[in-house]
């Protein structure tokens, strides 16, 4: 059964530094399974100090600070490892894994948890570092949390440009900070959050319109560049067609480049170097249009080639 004191599970914290406390299991972890609870599929749990009683787990959209160790299967030393990580949950800024783990915790509670590679890095992993399938071994404490109100517009103002486009420049620039971070699911959250925003308001004249029309080609083409960073190309194109309809079909050289990157994944090359070259005729000086031509042209000419020979050797038989 498991029976470590609290000093010998976590370490003397006054001796050892936190990331380098050793992992207290080495075994398998289908073994340490058996004297866990069982959250759902993916997830086991065994608590080592219960949290606050009289507070509820961590909602699903929340500010949270906690503390964590995480280590692989038969391993002594963490691979991830801090002494205190903020997040908000429901923002896709953690594993997904640890997230679920977090939300059946209460403030001051720790506990261990064996979360499969599912929530993880997936059934590839990412070698060498990380195996395929590795389930991970993971000692969570929360600190604290505080739930997040997501902000609401009256019900009778949601047709007002004055309240709503403030709002949809916010989302904006929420979603421009995850890019910048890399967490394009995010950001396809906050722009999509500002376009519905937008899409109810009455404008009261042409200026109106133009912010209106102004913010909305910065988010869709914000838009296009999460979704081929998602590898979502579809996506990116049905969103050109929006851009197309309110630009009058002159959408900018980012969103033609952000097109021709769509049409290249999709393997609609020629397309894609007309995307490019049209991006290239309004900004002709920029370097990257003029790489992605060069390859494109060149997957083009071996796709020709390699054509060519297979109907010379069709012919020959």
């Amino acid at each position: 059964m498991w029976d470590m004191t609290e000093q010998q599970y976590y370490g003397d914290m006054s001796d050892v530094r936190y990331e380098e406390v050793s992992s207290p299991w080495t075994e398998s972890l289908e073994k340490l399974r058996t004297q866990m609870n069982r959250i759902d599929e993916h997830i086991y749990k065994h608590i080592t100090r219960e949290g606050h009683k009289e507070r509820d787990p961590v909602p699903p959209k929340a500010r949270v600070s906690i503390r964590y160790r995480a280590y692989w299967e038969g391993k002594r030393t963490a691979f991830k490892s801090s002494k205190l990580l903020e997040f908000e949950t429901g923002g896709d800024m953690v594993l997904q894994g640890l997230e679920t783990a977090v939300c059946t915790m209460r403030p001051y509670e720790k506990a261990d948890f064996i979360i499969s590679f599912e929530l993880l890095f997936g059934e590839q992993g990412s070698p060498p570092l990380i195996k395929p399938k590795a389930d991970g071994l993971f000692q969570v404490e929360i600190i604290d949390y505080s739930p997040i109100e997501e902000p609401q517009i009256p019900e009778e103002e949601r047709d007002k440009f004055s309240v709503v486009y403030p709002k949809a420049k916010d989302f904006y620039q929420e979603g421009k900070i995850w890019v910048r971070r890399c967490r394009y699911r995010n950001a396809v959250t906050s722009f999509q959050k500002a376009i519905d925003f937008l899409k109810t308001c009455r404008m009261n004249d042409s200026e109106e319109e133009r912010q209106q029309t102004d913010l909305l080609i910065n988010l869709f083409q914000g838009l296009m560049i999460c979704y081929n960073n998602l590898n979502r190309p579809k996506c990116a194109c049905t969103t050109m067609k929006e851009l197309r309809l309110i630009t009058g079909n002159q959408p900018s050289w980012r969103a033609l480049y952000q097109e021709g990157r769509a049409l290249t994944t999709l393997g609609d090359y020629d397309r894609a170097r007309i995307s490019y070259q049209r991006a290239q005729e309004k900004h002709p000086d920029n370097q990257d249009i003029e790489d992605e031509i060069t390859k494109i042209t060149k997957r083009i000419n071996n796709l020709e080639v390699a054509k060519r020979e297979l109907r010379e050797r069709s012919t020959k038989i």
